[in-house]
């Protein structure tokens, strides 16, 4: 329902044009002002969609002021200036401030009421339009940071990509061994905190987007990274799942580095022994996965049993260890190194005996 403020001095033509605007949609809510004043506190009041004013009311400029108190609450708000007197109107100005379009009345006092119609149509519209716009905008740009910038081009244009949907991906799980810790030890020293989360995060994403992963989520001191969302592939996983052994290798790697950093700025601030390490959890399943959004909040993730299997491994996995579940081990026992570490059947909420397996490293490594 569009909300439309009518504003003139002329009580014949405030009733001559609601009369108008309401005959052609009962379902506007239309809202009269007689001067700037009224008009500004009825922007204050209401949200309002059209503002149709007079230009000339208790000053030449008085249409000129609704458009500015109407911009300030909106700049969305479509405006639409009338006048009998054209050459009153610097219609340049009225464009400069944001004016949806000026409409000249017939004759001094009579108001053009269908092409003001015609036209409060059409501001509807585009308002619709341009809010939808903006909300694409703000959902792209949510989502562009848990994608590889390199591949963000193709789901622009190819949205379909983010819809809902089941298959087979590569879910993986890291978390930081020691943190609670270190929080405790550097209590007193939050920045030193949030600046080791920083570089963590950015080198987690970063990696994440170099093994043509998704970035899924940070969870507190931990990251979620989906593989195999994006492109589909004949080979039944395979690739993905050895995207996400690949990227969780360079990770543990390159995590010590980002430690080591920082370790020498907490031994300025504490004489505890700080010692944190990286833990991972990969498994390979099918999923519900995609773009899961509201009106607040879009979140492209991955949604299922499935996942909950991988954050359990990852929970179990010891500082710079990384477990895989057999499926995933089955995938990629052709390019890396592993060790069984026997089955676990106490998963939480998921019975059953399942294989665990610890990477140790690619065997392009070691050859």
């Amino acid at each position: 329902m569009a909300n439309i403020l009518i504003v003139d001095d002329e009580p014949q033509n405030l009733s001559a044009l609601r009369r108008e605007l309401a005959d052609a949609n009962s379902e506007w809510s239309i809202h009269l002002a007689t001067n700037e004043s009224e008009a500004a506190a009825m922007l204050s009041q209401h949200n309002i969609d059209v503002v149709i004013t007079d230009l000339v009311m208790a000053t030449h400029q008085s249409g000129i002021e609704v458009l500015r108190h109407a911009k300030l609450k909106d700049p969305l708000i479509m405006v639409i200036l009338i006048t009998a007197y054209e050459k009153q109107l610097d219609r340049y100005q009225a464009f400069d401030l944001g004016a949806f379009d000026c409409v000249q009345k017939n004759t001094p006092g009579v108001i053009a009421a269908e092409e003001i119609l015609v036209k409060t149509r059409a501001a509807i519209l585009f308002r619709e339009l341009a809010t939808q716009q903006i909300e694409n905008q703000k959902r792209m740009a949510f989502l562009k940071r848990y994608f590889d910038p390199r591949v963000f081009g193709t789901i622009e244009k190819n949205p379909e990509l983010l819809n809902l949907r089941n298959d087979t991906i590569t879910i993986c799980f890291w978390d930081v061994r020691g943190f609670s810790k270190l929080c405790e030890s550097l209590k007193a020293h939050p920045t030193l905190i949030a600046g080791f989360l920083k570089d963590y995060f950015e080198l987690a994403a970063a990696i994440i987007f170099d093994h043509h992963g998704v970035l899924d989520k940070y969870i507190g001191d931990g990251v979620m990274g989906l593989f195999g969302t994006l492109e589909r592939r004949n080979d039944q996983g395979r690739e993905d799942a050895c995207n996400a052994v690949n990227a969780a290798i360079e990770f543990r790697r390159r995590f010590g580095t980002v430690v080591e950093r920082w370790t020498a700025q907490w031994a300025l601030y504490t004489a505890e022994k700080i010692e944190i390490g990286l833990g991972c959890g990969i498994h390979s399943g099918e999923v519900l996965f995609g773009n899961v959004g509201t009106e607040l909040r879009d979140q492209y993730t991955a949604l299922g049993p499935n996942v909950n299997f991988a954050q359990r491994l990852e929970a179990r996995a010891m500082k710079n260890q990384i477990l895989i579940s057999t499926p995933t081990q089955a995938r990629v026992k052709d390019q890396f190194h592993v060790q069984d570490m026997g089955t676990i059947k106490d998963i939480k909420n998921i019975p059953g005996e399942f294989g665990v397996y610890s990477v140790i490293a690619a065997k392009k490594e070691t050859s």
